[in-house]
């Protein structure tokens, strides 16, 4: 299994992912190490297992609220898919009827 050391708060942890994984780590790390440095910098001197923790919360409560905006994006979708089949509904029962009243034309002819 492959190990990918990354660096957070001025310490190298080692992390071991899946195959061709490594990549992604780096990534992810980097975007976590990012956010750990902005939030050391308004935090000032805090300790190392509270600016752990304080980014943990924050990126959890960041994660909420996307998973909120994924949810009612899909009621959004859901609504408007619905709405769709009731609209197509409708205009197939109105052209049901203009074919019926059609052939009745052309049966009496």
């Amino acid at each position: 299994m492959p190990t990918v050391t990354i660096l957070l708060n001025g310490r190298n942890y080692d992390i071991a992912c899946g195959p061709g994984e490594e990549a992604r780590v780096q990534e992810v790390a980097e975007r976590l190490r990012d956010r750990m440095e902005g939030i050391s910098r308004s935090l000032g001197n805090a300790q190392e297992n509270f600016l752990f923790a304080v980014t943990a919360l924050l990126l959890a409560d960041e994660l909420e609220q996307r998973e909120k905006e994924l949810n009612t994006a899909r009621e959004q979708l859901r609504d408007a898919a619905q709405h769709r089949e009731i609209n197509l509904a409708s205009t197939l029962e109105r052209l049901a009827g203009r074919i019926e009243a059609i052939a009745a034309r052309l049966e009496a002819a």
